[in-house]
């Protein structure tokens, strides 16, 4: 590749990446419903045909950006401390799921509310993104029940299911509601009653 064309490949990336982070803020506050390409392109100061040149609608650009969130919310929440305890790392994936439901508010939503029947592809990315989760926090759970935290015979894969729509349910009810959350307290009470604490100061 020359030089010219390096400088002009860089220029569409970058250009992509500025559409992703400004569409990402708007969704986060607003939703996929309250969101148009107009809207995007309005705070960009491009117009709607320079979007379409680097996407090919609203609900391309809302698939990248909620690939992004979940890319950051897989790091978050699967990379291990050295020397960390169950209960550390627990509380440490519980907290740290609040918090960024919090910040992400409406994105984050969009793994739990339901969307548009036509939106098929969406629907579909949603459904996998959730299983995924509940994928994340599995390996986890199955720790637990190894400790003997939980009894023998313990579905480990509901536990995580019900971790998660726990998490979705307190997310959804401080975005909608606002309902208070603290992160750092709610991650111990939520490992408490579902019995996979070992007994923390932390969990209630």
């Amino acid at each position: 590749m020359d030089a010219a064309s390096s400088q002009l490949s860089d220029n569409f990336h970058g250009t992509k990446r500025r559409i992703l982070n400004v569409a990402r803020r708007l969704f986060s506050d607003f939703g996929y419903l309250g969101v148009s390409m107009s809207d995007i392109a309005g705070r960009l100061g491009i117009t709607k045909a320079a979007l379409y040149y680097h996407f090919s609608g609203k609900s391309d650009i809302y698939l990248n950006v909620l690939d992004d969130v979940l890319s950051d919310l897989r790091a978050r929440l699967g990379v291990e401390q050295a020397g960390e305890t169950l209960d550390e790392q627990l509380h440490r994936m519980v907290k740290g799921y609040l918090e960024f439901g919090m910040r992400e508010k409406n994105l984050i939503n969009a793994l739990v509310v339901r969307l548009p029947p036509a939106e098929t592809e969406l629907r579909r990315f949603v459904a996998s993104s959730k299983e995924e989760l509940v994928s994340l926090l599995g390996p986890v759970v199955e720790r637990a029940v190894g400790q003997g935290r939980l009894p023998d015979g313990t579905d480990s894969r509901l536990v995580a299911t019900m971790l998660a729509a726990m998490m979705d349910g307190l997310v959804l009810g401080h975005s909608f509601l606002g309902r208070p959350l603290n992160p750092d307290t709610v991650s111990g009470q939520i490992v408490a009653l579902l019995g996979l604490g070992g007994g923390s100061s932390r969990c209630l």
